[in-house]
C-alpha cells in the first residue's frame, strides 16, 4: 500500500476548504434571495392590511378586541368584520349586502342621525302612541256612556210622544167631524157664488163696458205721454257735450311716454294746474275725435284712459289704465275730462237716481257717488233742482217710471210711494224741459264715465 506524499494532505485540505466556501457562497446566495422575497411579501401583506385596516388600528382597544373576537370564532379578522356586516345587513334589510349608505336608508335616518337617535325618536312616538289610544279609549268610553243615556232620553221621549198622540188622537176626533161637515157646507156655498157670478156677469155688463172705455182713454193718454217723452229726449239730445269747436274740451295733452317704466305717460298738467293724484282722464288721438254719436246714444270713448300717479310743478305722471285693441298712445294726444278744467270750475247740477255698480238697481247713495266724484275732480256740485244761470252741466240719472195714480185712502203706503214716484217723474221731465230751454248740456251716467276717464277698465 502506497502512503501519501507529504503534499497530499494539505491540497486535500485546499480544496475542502473550496468546498466549504462554495456551498456558503451558495447558502447565502439562496438566504438572500428567500430573505428578499420574505421582506416582499411582507411589504405586500403590510399594504394589503393597510388598505383594510388603518395603520395603528390593531394596537387600539376596538382593533384588539376585534382581534381577540375573531380568534375567538377561528377566523381572520376580515372575515369576522365581513360576517358580521353581512348578519347586520341581513337583520336590518333582509340582504347580506350592501354599505353604510345602504344601512341608512333602510333605517330612514337622517344625515347626522344615530340609531340609537332613531330608536329614542321611535320610543317617544310609542309612547306618544299609547298615550293617544289610551285617552281615546277613555273618550270612546265617555261616549258610550252619552249615547247610553241619550238612547234612555229618546226611549222615553217616544214613549211620552206616543202616549200624547193617542190623547190628542181622541181630542181631535171631534174636530175632524165637524171638518168634514164643514167641507160639505163649502161645497154647497161654492155652487151658490158660482150662481150669484153669473147673474153678476149679466147685472154689471154695463159697467164692465164703461171701464173698457175708460182703460181705452187712458192708453190714448199714456201714447200721448211717451210721444211727448220722446219729443224732450230729441230736445235733451240736442243739448248733449256738442261744442263747436272740440278743442274747447281738451285739458291737456300727453307730451312723452316713459322709457323705463311700461304704460306710463307725461302729461303737460301739473301742479299749477290744480291737478292731484288720482284724477282720471279720457285720451282722444286729436281734439275732433271727442264726438257724440246720436244714433248709439253714446260718447267715443278715447283711444286709452289714464290715472295719474306722480304730480310735478308743471308736468305729471300718469299710468294707462285702458287702452283700446291695437290702439297706441302716442306723444301729442289730448286729455279730456268734463269735469276738471285748468282755469275754471265748472258748476254741475246731478238730478235723480243712478245705477253706478251695473246691478240694475237705482240708489240715492250712488247719486251721492258721483257728486264725490265731481267735486274730487275739481268741480262745484250745486245743490237744489232748479236751473240757474250758472249751471255749465247737468249730469242725469236714469229716466223715472210714471206710475199709475190709483184712488187708495190718503193713509195708505201704496198711495204715498206712488204719489212720490209721480213727482220724481214730473221733476225730472220739467228739468229736461228747462235745460233744453236753457241750452245747458246733458250728460247721463255713460257720458259721464267717458268723459272723465273713469269707464270700466
Amino acid at each position: 500500500m502506497a502512503m501519501p506524499s507529504k503534499t497530499a494532505g494539505p491540497l486535500i485540505g485546499l480544496v475542502v476548504f473550496v468546498i466549504l466556501f462554495v456551498l456558503a457562497a451558495a447558502s447565502s446566495v439562496y438566504l438572500l434571495t428567500e430573505w428578499n422575497k420574505s421582506a416582499a411579501t411582507e411589504a405586500k401583506a403590510k399594504r394589503d392590511l393597510a388598505a383594510v385596516v388603518p395603520p395603528g388600528y390593531l394596537d387600539q382597544d376596538a382593533g384588539m378586541q376585534a382581534q381577540q373576537a375573531a380568534q375567538g370564532e377561528g377566523k381572520s379578522l376580515v372575515e369576522f368584520l365581513v360576517s358580521r356586516n353581512a348578519n347586520l345587513m341581513s337583520a336590518v334589510t333582509g340582504e347580506t349586502s350592501g354599505d353604510a349608505m345602504t344601512l341608512r336608508g333602510a333605517l330612514n335616518l337622517k344625515p347626522d342621525e344615530t340609531v340609537k337617535q332613531k330608536l329614542q325618536s321611535l320610543e317617544r312616538a310609542r309612547v306618544d302612541a299609547v298615550n293617544k289610544a289610551t285617552e281615546l279609549e277613555r273618550a270612546v268610553e265617555q261616549a258610550s256612556a252619552e249615547v247610553s243615556q241619550i238612547q234612555a232620553q229618546a226611549d222615553e221621549a217616544k214613549r211620552v210622544t206616543e202616549e200624547q198622540v193617542r190623547e190628542l188622537q181622541a181630542t181631535i176626533a171631534p174636530y175632524a167631524e165637524a171638518t168634514e161637515r164643514t167641507l160639505a157646507s163649502l161645497e154647497e156655498l161654492k155652487a151658490e157664488l158660482a150662481t150669484a157670478r153669473e147673474s153678476a156677469k149679466t147685472e154689471y155688463a154695463t159697467e164692465i163696458e164703461e171701464e173698457r172705455a175708460k182703460q181705452a182713454s187712458l192708453v190714448a193718454a199714456n201714447q200721448a205721454l211717451t210721444a211727448r217723452v220722446q219729443e224732450l229726449q230729441k230736445q235733451v239730445d240736442q243739448f248733449r257735450i256738442k261744442p263747436a269747436d272740440p278743442a274747447l274740451l281738451v285739458d291737456g295733452r300727453v307730451i312723452d311716454l316713459s322709457q323705463t317704466a311700461k304704460d306710463q305717460v307725461f302729461i303737460s298738467l301739473g301742479n299749477k294746474d290744480r291737478v292731484r293724484a288720482g284724477m282720471t282722464f279720457e285720451v282722444y288721438p286729436d281734439p275732433s275725435a271727442i264726438l257724440y254719436d246720436p244714433k248709439t246714444d253714446r260718447q267715443s270713448p278715447g283711444i286709452a284712459s289714464i290715472e295719474i300717479i306722480k304730480v310735478g310743478d308743471t308736468t305729471s305722471t300718469a299710468r294707462v289704465t285702458r287702452k283700446a285693441p291695437r290702439a297706441t298712445v302716442a306723444k301729442g294726444n289730448v286729455l279730456a275730462n268734463a269735469v276738471y278744467s285748468p282755469n275754471y270750475q265748472y258748476k254741475f247740477l246731478v238730478h235723480g237716481k243712478f245705477d253706478v255698480d251695473s246691478d240694475g238697481k237705482v240708489t240715492d247713495s250712488e247719486s251721492d257717488y258721483i257728486r264725490a266724484k265731481i267735486r274730487e275732480w275739481g268741480g262745484v256740485v250745486v245743490d237744489g233742482s232748479d236751473i240757474t244761470p250758472d249751471i255749465d252741466f247737468i249730469v242725469l240719472g236714469s229716466v223715472p217710471v210714471r206710475p199709475q195714480i190709483r184712488s187708495i185712502g190718503a193713509d195708505d203706503a201704496a198711495y204715498a210711494a206712488q204719489l212720490e214716484a209721480s213727482r220724481a217723474y214730473d221733476s225730472y221731465q220739467a228739468l229736461v224741459a228747462a235745460a233744453s230751454a236753457a241750452q245747458v248740456p246733458v250728460l247721463n251716467w255713460n257720458r259721464f264715465q267717458i268723459l272723465t276717464g273713469s269707464a270700466e277698465r
